[in-house]
């Protein structure tokens, strides 16, 4: 019986020695000391060895019974994406009749979509014998996806293009998009980019030395594969936190992302690389000087809620319910300068609706997403032509005065820009800043408190008192 056995085992290696079996001759031939005890017959053995060729044949056959015969090459609803796909026939015809509708559609004027491709196309360009998706349609499928949050899948039948295909797309161009856009919209951290912040915050929001606001924001995601509750946020659903300091125009400064959703701002900040460079004092920060109204002089600072540490640097609102009424006046005209970056925010997710659902990828993905939306953000705001006739910086709506129909003139944001005060006031705080004999004087966060409190008092608005709830 051990002769046939052995027959039948030595037809079935060399038959089988190509599948991968050959990890199992040295079980037929005796030399195996793992699965095998030493004490059994040589019948049993070969026997024993049998079997498990028998059954990595059999799982063998199955995985090849289970392979799909490819029925075709390219879908046949995807080969004419050339002639019958949007870049091909929806897009012409929308750059050339309504460009309102190409920049509903690509959040994006003709002219600034040219501006952009030419920016990352050699980052996205693909060589193949077979005709490769052009990079401008690459770009399209892109910001689509970005605008206005469609799933892939409904983006293949928009495109005539592969839903696989479209997945490595969105990957590719995102990531080209961020790091070749991150150097041009993202400046430099100097003094003199943190002194214009300045200005700027005490022209259009009556706060003075304040280098920018910070907050968190939370975008949605679905729950990545084996990651249990690692994701899972205090709103009852998976998501990653970017951290984001804004200035006064609602354009950001400093962005970092890609936090698990279950911490908190406060751990998220404290484990930034942004922390880090402010405690070593590598941020740049102008030296304390002098303001009006104040004996003493005013470091600069960032502004954010209570999640963030009161300190030389930072100013954040009183807490508790029963404050005074200079506490609260100091409340409301923190808070209100603080809401810019809660407005960037919200500017950023109504022109890219991706962030109004879940998004779908891996980490590495969803990441790339989110750093590609803030620098397209800051590179619509500062392109003029990325904004069409009826939406131009210089009269967006509610921007000039206007009346209603009651009768009643309502004066536009404009009367808050004012770009010649802002001059003279970067000038000023450059000369004071020039002067200081003592630029790192250290200065505690309850008297950095203290100061912005008597300055609100002093230098009060009209309407503070009544906004602050402290009159009818």
């Amino acid at each position: 019986m051990w002769r046939k056995t052995t027959l039948l085992a030595l037809l079935l290696i060399r038959k089988r020695r190509r599948l991968g079996l050959s990890s199992l001759v040295c079980t037929v031939h005796g030399t195996s000391k793992k699965n095998i005890p030493l004490g059994v017959t040589r019948s049993k053995r070969l026997a024993g060895a049998l079997f498990l060729l028998r059954k990595k044949m059999r799982a063998v056959e199955d995985h090849e019974k289970l392979k799909k015969t490819r029925r075709w090459w390219v879908r046949p609803v995807f080969a004419d994406h050339d002639t019958n796909g949007a870049w091909a026939t929806l897009i012409p015809m929308m750059r050339d009749t309504d460009p309102d509708l190409f920049y509903n559609f690509m959040r994006m004027t003709p002219q600034a979509f040219d501006k952009l491709l030419a920016l990352i196309q050699p980052l996205i360009q693909k060589f193949s014998w077979r005709k490769p998706i052009a990079p401008g349609e690459r770009l399209a499928i892109t910001l689509r996806y970005l605008a206005s949050g469609d799933s892939q899948t409904s983006l293949s039948y928009l495109f005539r293009v592969s839903s696989q295909a479209i997945s490595k797309i969105v990957a590719e161009v995102t990531s080209a998009i961020w790091n070749v856009l991150k150097r041009r919209v993202f400046r430099d951290l100097t003094e003199d980019l943190w002194l214009r912040s300045a200005a700027e915050f005490q022209v259009m929001w009556n706060i003075p030395h304040c280098l920018g606001a910070i907050d968190g924001k939370q975008v949605y995601i679905k729950a990545f594969p084996h990651c249990g509750s690692r994701y899972y946020g205090y709103k009852k659903r998976h998501c990653l936190t970017f951290m984001a300091v804004s200035n006064a125009k609602h354009q950001f400064l400093i962005v970092e992302s890609g936090a698990s959703g279950k911490r908190s701002d406060a751990n998220i900040f404290y484990r930034s690389a942004f922390f880090s460079k402010l405690t070593h004092r590598k941020l740049n920060i102008p030296p304390p000087c002098p303001v009006s109204g104040l004996n003493n002089d005013l470091p600069f600072f960032f502004i954010g809620d209570n999640a963030y540490p009161l300190s030389e640097n930072f100013a954040v609102p009183f807490k508790g319910n029963n404050l005074k009424d200079e506490e609260m006046v100091y409340n409301y005209r923190l808070s209100r300068a603080r809401r810019i970056v809660e407005n960037a925010f919200g500017v950023m997710c109504s022109r890219f609706r991706i962030f109004f659902r879940p998004i779908e990828g891996s980490p590495a993905l969803v990441r790339s997403v989110i750093m590609c939306c803030l620098a397209l953000h800051n590179f619509h705001l500062q392109d003029e032509e990325s904004i069409p006739p009826s939406r131009r910086r210089y009269s967006p709506e509610k921007y000039a005065d206007y009346v209603k129909e009651d009768g009643k003139l309502i004066e536009g944001r404009w009367r808050n820009e004012r770009p010649a005060s802002e001059r003279s006031l970067f000038r000023d705080l450059v000369s004071m800043v020039s002067k200081q004999a003592d630029p790192r004087a250290a200065v505690k966060g309850v008297e950095l408190r203290e100061m912005l409190l008597r300055y609100f008092i002093l230098k009060s608005v009209p309407w503070q008192w009544k906004k602050a709830h402290l009159i009818l």
